[in-house]
């Protein structure tokens, strides 16, 4: 099976987290691994320091929102998703057009201040992208941006439709619920070929489906870069 790997919610209350999934996910020959680098949050020199350590081991890095929080809930539609899925981290939805945009520009604008590689991949938390039409993301400075049903490549203006395995799951009515959806895409992935998004968050290891998730790390697959989505 073909895989795009990533690690969420890097931060710098989450690095050591991160760092053992990353090097377990090494130790199994899972790599390319993609970081989801959360911007806004008390990043000091040593953590920056231990994000480079990552790139160092081959790590790539993409943004994340800005401090992948909310502070309000903004209309109906987020209430729901909010209650259904984004719990308070669906920050895009929070927020206006212009707002997202001033989001994502200061996001990769982060980068090139914390002298980081330029991330090609933007994806928002709960892969929520909120009221931003793809022809403001293409002129916006990313390649590639990921959401709930697959990736857009602003490169090729072309959308990627693609399965999606996750594990964050805090209840037992989500776990009731993603696994199943997890069952589902994976088979999507084998019978068709397509790269399976196999997307890991700090806490997953100590949730619900922690069995589920190593027993896909164990089984492997093809390890793919975001960028070689053609």
């Amino acid at each position: 099976m073909k895989l795009l790997v990533s690690i969420h919610d890097v931060m710098p209350e989450t690095l050591d987290r991160v760092r053992r999934i990353f090097d377990r996910l090494v130790d199994a020959g899972l790599v390319p691994i993609t970081l989801l680098v959360v911007p806004g949050r008390d990043w000091t020199a040593d953590h920056l320091r231990g994000l480079r350590a990552l790139l160092d081991d081959g790590a790539e890095l993409a943004g994340h929102g800005w401090t992948h929080e909310i502070r309000r809930i903004r209309g109906p539609k987020h209430a729901l998703h909010s209650a259904l899925i984004s719990r308070r981290a669906g920050e895009h939805l929070a927020l206006s057009r212009f707002g997202i945009l001033r989001l994502m520009l200061s996001n990769r604008a982060w980068f090139d201040a914390s002298d980081l590689p330029a991330p090609a991949l933007y994806v928002p938390p709960a892969w929520a992208m909120g009221p931003v039409p793809r022809s403001v993301l293409k002129r916006l400075p990313f390649d590639l941006y990921e959401t709930t049903g697959g990736v857009f490549d602003a490169r090729s203006d072309r959308y990627h439709r693609l399965p999606m395995a996750g594990f964050e799951t805090d209840t037992a009515f989500r776990a009731a619920v993603v696994r199943p959806f997890n069952a589902l895409n994976r088979a999507w992935a084998r019978s068709s070929g397509t790269p399976l998004r196999f997307g890991i968050h700090p806490d997953d290891f100590e949730l619900r489906l922690a069995d589920d998730l190593q027993a896909m790390i164990d089984v492997g697959g093809q390890c793919l870069s975001y960028r070689e989505l053609g």
